[in-house]
Protein backbone atom coordinates (compact mmCIF):
# COMPACT_ATOMS: atom_id res chain seq x y z
CA UNK A 1 0.00 0.00 0.00
CA UNK A 2 1.22 3.53 -0.73
CA UNK A 3 2.00 5.45 2.46
CA UNK A 4 1.73 9.21 2.12
CA UNK A 5 1.87 11.81 4.88
CA UNK A 6 0.84 15.42 5.13
CA UNK A 7 4.16 16.41 6.69
CA UNK A 8 3.42 20.15 6.72
CA UNK A 9 0.18 19.55 8.60
CA UNK A 10 1.93 17.22 11.04
CA UNK A 11 4.69 19.76 11.61
CA UNK A 12 2.19 22.56 12.24
CA UNK A 13 0.35 20.40 14.79
CA UNK A 14 3.64 19.60 16.53
CA UNK A 15 4.48 23.32 16.73
CA UNK A 16 1.01 24.06 18.15
CA UNK A 17 1.41 21.37 20.86
CA UNK A 18 4.88 22.65 21.80
CA UNK A 19 3.72 26.26 22.08
CA UNK A 20 0.64 25.31 24.09
CA UNK A 21 2.95 23.58 26.56
CA UNK A 22 5.00 26.79 26.74
CA UNK A 23 8.22 25.22 25.41
CA UNK A 24 10.76 26.75 23.08
CA UNK A 25 12.58 24.45 20.68
CA UNK A 26 15.71 24.85 22.81
CA UNK A 27 13.81 23.79 25.94
CA UNK A 28 12.57 20.64 24.18
CA UNK A 29 16.17 19.86 23.27
CA UNK A 30 17.18 20.23 26.93
CA UNK A 31 14.35 17.94 28.09
CA UNK A 32 14.75 14.99 25.67
CA UNK A 33 17.94 15.54 23.68
CA UNK A 34 16.37 16.06 20.23
CA UNK A 35 18.34 18.81 18.48
CA UNK A 36 16.80 22.17 17.67
CA UNK A 37 17.73 21.64 14.01
CA UNK A 38 15.76 18.35 13.92
CA UNK A 39 12.75 19.92 15.63
CA UNK A 40 12.86 22.84 13.19
CA UNK A 41 12.93 20.49 10.17
CA UNK A 42 10.05 18.39 11.49
CA UNK A 43 7.90 21.42 12.29
CA UNK A 44 8.49 22.86 8.81
CA UNK A 45 7.49 19.56 7.17
CA UNK A 46 10.91 19.04 5.60
CA UNK A 47 11.63 15.54 6.93
CA UNK A 48 9.83 12.36 7.92
CA UNK A 49 10.65 11.99 11.64
CA UNK A 50 12.35 8.81 12.83
CA UNK A 51 10.60 6.40 15.17
CA UNK A 52 13.04 7.00 18.05
CA UNK A 53 12.77 10.79 17.60
CA UNK A 54 8.98 10.64 17.94
CA UNK A 55 9.29 8.39 21.00
CA UNK A 56 11.52 10.98 22.69
CA UNK A 57 9.32 13.93 21.69
CA UNK A 58 6.24 12.07 22.94
CA UNK A 59 7.69 12.24 26.46
CA UNK A 60 8.07 16.01 26.29
CA UNK A 61 4.77 16.64 24.49
CA UNK A 62 2.80 14.29 26.76
CA UNK A 63 1.05 12.43 23.92
CA UNK A 64 1.67 9.64 21.43
CA UNK A 65 3.19 11.40 18.44
CA UNK A 66 3.51 8.12 16.54
CA UNK A 67 -0.28 7.93 16.57
CA UNK A 68 -0.47 11.57 15.52
CA UNK A 69 1.79 10.84 12.53
CA UNK A 70 -0.35 7.84 11.64
CA UNK A 71 -3.39 10.12 11.62
CA UNK A 72 -1.54 12.41 9.22
CA UNK A 73 -1.55 9.80 6.48
CA UNK A 74 -3.14 11.13 3.30
CA UNK A 75 -5.59 8.26 3.17
CA UNK A 76 -8.21 10.27 1.34
CA UNK A 77 -6.08 10.14 -1.80
CA UNK A 78 -5.56 6.39 -1.51
CA UNK A 79 -9.26 5.73 -0.99
CA UNK A 80 -10.03 7.78 -4.08
CA UNK A 81 -7.64 5.63 -6.11
CA UNK A 82 -9.27 2.40 -4.94
CA UNK A 83 -12.74 3.81 -5.58
CA UNK A 84 -11.74 4.76 -9.13
CA UNK A 85 -10.10 1.39 -9.64
CA UNK A 86 -13.20 -0.49 -8.51
CA UNK A 87 -15.37 1.66 -10.78
CA UNK A 88 -13.14 0.80 -13.74
CA UNK A 89 -13.44 -2.92 -12.95
CA UNK A 90 -17.17 -2.93 -12.20
CA UNK A 91 -18.26 -0.90 -15.22
CA UNK A 92 -15.20 -0.80 -17.43
CA UNK A 93 -14.66 2.84 -18.26
CA UNK A 94 -11.63 3.64 -20.41
CA UNK A 95 -11.69 7.36 -19.57
CA UNK A 96 -11.73 6.66 -15.83
CA UNK A 97 -8.81 4.25 -16.24
CA UNK A 98 -6.78 6.93 -18.05
CA UNK A 99 -7.69 9.58 -15.46
CA UNK A 100 -6.71 7.25 -12.62
CA UNK A 101 -3.28 6.63 -14.14
CA UNK A 102 -2.76 10.36 -14.71
CA UNK A 103 -3.83 11.19 -11.15
CA UNK A 104 -1.39 8.64 -9.72
CA UNK A 105 1.49 10.01 -11.76
CA UNK A 106 0.64 13.63 -10.90
CA UNK A 107 0.17 13.14 -7.16
CA UNK A 108 3.15 10.83 -6.64
CA UNK A 109 5.80 12.28 -8.91
CA UNK A 110 9.42 12.63 -7.83
CA UNK A 111 8.98 16.32 -6.94
CA UNK A 112 6.07 15.79 -4.56
CA UNK A 113 8.16 16.19 -1.41
CA UNK A 114 5.35 15.80 1.12
CA UNK A 115 4.78 12.21 0.12
CA UNK A 116 6.69 9.09 1.10
CA UNK A 117 6.04 6.48 -1.55
CA UNK A 118 7.62 3.16 -2.39
CA UNK A 119 8.35 3.74 -6.12
CA UNK A 120 8.08 0.01 -6.83
CA UNK A 121 4.57 -0.10 -5.36
CA UNK A 122 3.58 2.93 -7.42
CA UNK A 123 4.94 1.34 -10.60
CA UNK A 124 3.14 -1.87 -9.64
CA UNK A 125 -0.17 -0.06 -9.25
CA UNK A 126 0.16 1.74 -12.59
CA UNK A 127 1.03 -1.54 -14.33
CA UNK A 128 -2.11 -3.00 -12.78
CA UNK A 129 -4.26 -0.16 -14.14
CA UNK A 130 -2.76 -0.66 -17.62
CA UNK A 131 -3.47 -4.41 -17.47
CA UNK A 132 -7.08 -3.77 -16.45
CA UNK A 133 -7.40 -1.47 -19.45
CA UNK A 134 -5.96 -4.20 -21.70
CA UNK A 135 -8.24 -6.89 -20.29
CA UNK A 136 -11.56 -5.06 -20.32
CA UNK A 137 -11.09 -3.04 -23.51
CA UNK A 138 -10.49 -6.19 -25.54
CA UNK A 139 -7.95 -4.23 -27.58
CA UNK A 140 -5.08 -6.63 -26.91
CA UNK A 141 -4.88 -9.58 -29.26
CA UNK A 142 -1.87 -11.14 -27.56
CA UNK A 143 -2.74 -11.48 -23.85
CA UNK A 144 0.73 -12.81 -23.01
CA UNK A 145 2.19 -9.29 -22.86
CA UNK A 146 -0.05 -7.81 -20.10
CA UNK A 147 0.10 -11.16 -18.30
CA UNK A 148 3.92 -11.04 -18.27
CA UNK A 149 3.83 -7.39 -17.22
CA UNK A 150 1.68 -8.33 -14.22
CA UNK A 151 4.15 -11.05 -13.25
CA UNK A 152 7.00 -8.53 -13.53
CA UNK A 153 4.95 -6.11 -11.41
CA UNK A 154 4.72 -8.75 -8.67
CA UNK A 155 8.49 -9.24 -8.90
CA UNK A 156 8.97 -5.60 -7.96
CA UNK A 157 7.83 -6.45 -4.43
CA UNK A 158 8.38 -10.25 -4.48
CA UNK A 159 11.74 -10.55 -6.30
CA UNK A 160 11.75 -14.33 -6.72
CA UNK A 161 8.11 -14.53 -7.83
CA UNK A 162 7.11 -17.58 -9.89
CA UNK A 163 3.48 -17.85 -10.98
CA UNK A 164 3.59 -21.65 -10.98
CA UNK A 165 4.34 -21.50 -7.24
CA UNK A 166 1.80 -18.74 -6.53
CA UNK A 167 0.62 -20.41 -3.30
CA UNK A 168 4.09 -20.21 -1.70
CA UNK A 169 4.04 -16.45 -1.19
CA UNK A 170 2.46 -13.93 1.16
CA UNK A 171 0.60 -11.12 -0.57
CA UNK A 172 -0.43 -7.57 0.23
CA UNK A 173 -3.90 -6.41 -0.77
CA UNK A 174 -2.77 -4.90 -4.09
CA UNK A 175 -0.71 -8.04 -4.82
CA UNK A 176 -3.86 -10.12 -4.30
CA UNK A 177 -5.62 -7.92 -6.82
CA UNK A 178 -2.83 -8.41 -9.33
CA UNK A 179 -2.98 -12.17 -8.77
CA UNK A 180 -6.75 -12.10 -9.36
CA UNK A 181 -6.27 -10.28 -12.66
CA UNK A 182 -3.63 -12.84 -13.63
CA UNK A 183 -6.21 -15.57 -13.04
CA UNK A 184 -8.50 -13.86 -15.56
CA UNK A 185 -5.80 -13.81 -18.23
CA UNK A 186 -5.15 -17.49 -17.47
CA UNK A 187 -8.87 -18.22 -17.91
CA UNK A 188 -8.68 -16.51 -21.32
CA UNK A 189 -6.06 -19.10 -22.21
CA UNK A 190 -8.71 -21.74 -21.39
CA UNK A 191 -6.82 -23.01 -18.34
CA UNK A 192 -9.88 -22.70 -16.12
CA UNK A 193 -8.65 -25.24 -13.56
CA UNK A 194 -5.46 -23.26 -12.89
CA UNK A 195 -7.45 -20.03 -12.78
CA UNK A 196 -9.77 -21.57 -10.17
CA UNK A 197 -6.85 -22.75 -8.05
CA UNK A 198 -5.63 -19.16 -7.88
CA UNK A 199 -9.11 -17.81 -7.12
CA UNK A 200 -9.71 -20.27 -4.29
CA UNK A 201 -6.27 -19.50 -2.86
CA UNK A 202 -7.00 -15.77 -2.77
CA UNK A 203 -10.42 -16.38 -1.24
CA UNK A 204 -8.93 -18.60 1.45
CA UNK A 205 -6.06 -16.29 2.33
CA UNK A 206 -7.94 -13.02 2.25
CA UNK A 207 -10.71 -14.50 4.41
CA UNK A 208 -8.10 -15.81 6.86
CA UNK A 209 -6.82 -12.30 7.43
CA UNK A 210 -10.24 -11.15 8.67
CA UNK A 211 -10.15 -8.02 6.55
CA UNK A 212 -13.28 -5.93 6.91
CA UNK A 213 -13.27 -3.16 4.33
CA UNK A 214 -15.42 -2.41 1.33
CA UNK A 215 -12.39 -2.97 -0.91
CA UNK A 216 -11.91 -6.53 0.31
CA UNK A 217 -15.66 -7.14 -0.01
CA UNK A 218 -15.41 -5.93 -3.61
CA UNK A 219 -12.52 -8.31 -4.24
CA UNK A 220 -14.31 -11.31 -2.72
CA UNK A 221 -17.44 -10.60 -4.76
CA UNK A 222 -15.32 -10.64 -7.93
CA UNK A 223 -13.75 -13.94 -6.91
CA UNK A 224 -17.14 -15.61 -6.56
CA UNK A 225 -18.26 -14.28 -9.94
CA UNK A 226 -15.10 -15.44 -11.72
CA UNK A 227 -15.32 -18.87 -10.11
CA UNK A 228 -18.91 -19.16 -11.33
CA UNK A 229 -17.89 -18.10 -14.83
CA UNK A 230 -15.00 -20.58 -14.94
CA UNK A 231 -17.30 -23.42 -13.87
CA UNK A 232 -19.73 -22.30 -16.57
CA UNK A 233 -16.94 -22.64 -19.12
CA UNK A 234 -16.09 -26.07 -17.69
CA UNK A 235 -19.79 -27.01 -18.10
CA UNK A 236 -20.09 -27.86 -14.41
CA UNK A 237 -23.51 -26.28 -13.89
CA UNK A 238 -24.06 -27.66 -10.38
CA UNK A 239 -20.80 -26.01 -9.29
CA UNK A 240 -21.87 -22.76 -10.94
CA UNK A 241 -25.01 -22.71 -8.79
CA UNK A 242 -23.09 -23.62 -5.62
CA UNK A 243 -20.53 -20.85 -6.09
CA UNK A 244 -23.10 -18.30 -7.29
CA UNK A 245 -25.26 -18.94 -4.21
CA UNK A 246 -22.27 -18.41 -1.92
CA UNK A 247 -21.43 -15.21 -3.75
CA UNK A 248 -25.02 -13.96 -3.60
CA UNK A 249 -25.20 -14.66 0.15
CA UNK A 250 -21.89 -12.86 0.66
CA UNK A 251 -22.94 -9.81 -1.37
CA UNK A 252 -26.28 -9.53 0.42
CA UNK A 253 -24.62 -9.87 3.83
CA UNK A 254 -21.97 -7.26 3.02
CA UNK A 255 -24.35 -5.06 1.01
CA UNK A 256 -21.99 -5.01 -1.94
CA UNK A 257 -23.92 -5.12 -5.21
CA UNK A 258 -21.41 -4.64 -8.03
CA UNK A 259 -21.45 -8.33 -9.13
CA UNK A 260 -24.85 -9.33 -7.78
CA UNK A 261 -26.50 -9.14 -11.21
CA UNK A 262 -23.72 -11.28 -12.72
CA UNK A 263 -24.04 -13.93 -10.00
CA UNK A 264 -27.81 -14.17 -10.48
CA UNK A 265 -27.29 -14.35 -14.24
CA UNK A 266 -24.75 -17.18 -14.00
CA UNK A 267 -27.05 -19.01 -11.59
CA UNK A 268 -30.03 -18.57 -13.91
CA UNK A 269 -28.19 -19.89 -16.96
CA UNK A 270 -26.93 -22.88 -14.96
CA UNK A 271 -30.48 -23.60 -13.79
CA UNK A 272 -31.65 -23.38 -17.40
CA UNK A 273 -29.06 -25.98 -18.44
CA UNK A 274 -30.14 -28.28 -15.61
CA UNK A 275 -33.84 -27.93 -16.43
CA UNK A 276 -34.68 -26.06 -13.23
CA UNK A 277 -37.80 -23.91 -13.89
CA UNK A 278 -36.60 -21.35 -11.36
CA UNK A 279 -34.10 -20.11 -13.95
CA UNK A 280 -36.57 -17.40 -15.04
CA UNK A 281 -36.72 -15.99 -11.52
CA UNK A 282 -32.92 -15.80 -11.26
CA UNK A 283 -32.55 -14.20 -14.68
CA UNK A 284 -35.33 -11.70 -14.02
CA UNK A 285 -33.62 -10.63 -10.77
CA UNK A 286 -30.33 -10.26 -12.67
CA UNK A 287 -31.93 -8.03 -15.30
CA UNK A 288 -33.76 -5.86 -12.78
CA UNK A 289 -30.51 -5.41 -10.87
CA UNK A 290 -28.81 -4.34 -14.09
CA UNK A 291 -31.60 -1.87 -14.75
CA UNK A 292 -31.35 -0.48 -11.21
CA UNK A 293 -27.65 0.39 -11.58
CA UNK A 294 -28.53 2.37 -14.73
CA UNK A 295 -26.10 0.71 -17.08
CA UNK A 296 -28.29 0.41 -20.20
CA UNK A 297 -25.50 -0.69 -22.54
CA UNK A 298 -24.69 -3.76 -20.47
CA UNK A 299 -28.40 -4.50 -19.95
CA UNK A 300 -29.01 -4.56 -23.70
CA UNK A 301 -25.93 -6.71 -24.22
CA UNK A 302 -27.19 -9.25 -21.67
CA UNK A 303 -30.64 -9.25 -23.29
CA UNK A 304 -29.16 -9.90 -26.72
CA UNK A 305 -26.88 -12.73 -25.57
CA UNK A 306 -29.67 -14.37 -23.58
CA UNK A 307 -32.08 -14.18 -26.52
CA UNK A 308 -29.66 -15.27 -29.26
CA UNK A 309 -27.70 -17.93 -27.36
CA UNK A 310 -30.40 -19.48 -25.19
CA UNK A 311 -33.67 -18.38 -26.81
CA UNK A 312 -34.75 -16.78 -23.53
CA UNK A 313 -36.58 -13.45 -23.64
CA UNK A 314 -36.73 -11.40 -20.45
CA UNK A 315 -39.19 -8.53 -20.62
CA UNK A 316 -37.84 -5.65 -18.54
Amino acid sequence: MFVSYNLEGFGQELRRIRKNLGFSQAEVQQKVGVSVDTIRKIESGRVIPRYDTLELLSVAYKQDLLELLKNSRSNKFLMEYHDDLDYVIARYDKDTAAQLKEKLQDNFNANFRLTMVNPDELKQFITFVDAIDSYYSGAVIDASKPKQELIEALRLTIPDYNLESFDKYNYTYIEFRILLLLSLFIAREKDFAFSNRILYHILDKISDKNYNTKYVDFLIGNIYFNLAYNYHMLDDQAKVIEVADKGIDFCLEKRTTHVLHSLYYRKGIAQYHLGDPDYMESLTIAFYLLKSVKFPQLLEEYKKITREKYGIIINI
